[in-house]
């Protein structure tokens, strides 16, 4: 074979292969996926996936070097957020096809959503009936990710003022909850407490970023 080819061929793949040292952990994983919402400073990243700021620098610092995320200053503030808008489609995806090729992935989910008791809906469904006006879509995000971008019609209510507002919302409204997606969690815990309280509610474990990045073949 020839030399120059070898070389070019080896070189090619081993620079590829970067991508997949940012890819090789659960919580650069979480934090591509969080990233996925929006930029995000160290300290919000840390917060939301309960590592400490240090360790969290540590990943992000990875991240970069994998050229996964960029950083920009606003203030005396550095932001991070994903590279590309196809670093956001390829996470995506990746989940896409562990749901697809790992049992276990697809176990996992199932078990989450029979123990909420609460009836799932899919993206498509929840934008369609979120038109209607008996519907609430209710996003659960921090306010920082809803005004970067929601889905069409939410409103938002953040989790952490979730239990003290909850029973404003109207009973006379189905309520749609929606929070980042599958790898969340948020929407089940929080569809289950309203149902408990009465109101008619379903649990959408999609997010933001699949109707932006990678769900467009729904519509």
């Amino acid at each position: 074979m020839d030399t120059k080819m070898t070389d070019y061929k080896n070189s090619l793949y081993r620079e590829l292969s970067r991508l997949t040292k940012g890819l090789g952990s659960e919580k650069r994983l979480e934090i591509l996926n969080l990233l996925t919402q929006g930029p995000k400073p160290v300290e919000g990243i840390a917060l939301a996936t309960g590592l400490s700021v240090a360790n969290t620098s540590r990943h992000l610092q990875v991240l970069k070097e994998s050229n996964l995320v960029v950083t920009s200053r606003q203030g005396n503030f550095i932001r991070y957020s994903l590279a590309s808008a196809k670093v956001a489609q390829l996470i995506l995806l990746l989940f896409d096809v562990g749901e697809e090729q790992l049992a276990e992935v697809r176990t996992l989910e199932a078990d989450y959503d029979k123990e909420s008791g609460v009836d799932q809906i899919s993206l498509k469904e929840a934008i369609e009936m979120a038109k209607q006006t008996d519907v609430l879509l209710l996003d659960l995000r921090p306010t920082e990710e809803f005004e970067a971008g929601h889905l069409p019609h939410a409103v938002n209510l953040p989790m952490d003022e979730f239990h003290q507002n909850k029973t404003q919302l109207p009973k006379d409204r189905k309520i749609i909850v929606y929070c980042r997606g599958r790898q969340c969690g948020y929407a089940n815990v929080a569809a289950q407490d309203l149902q408990s309280l009465g109101y008619p509610t379903f649990s959408l474990n999609r997010s933001f970023a699949d109707w932006k990045w990678g769900k467009s073949e729904e519509f």
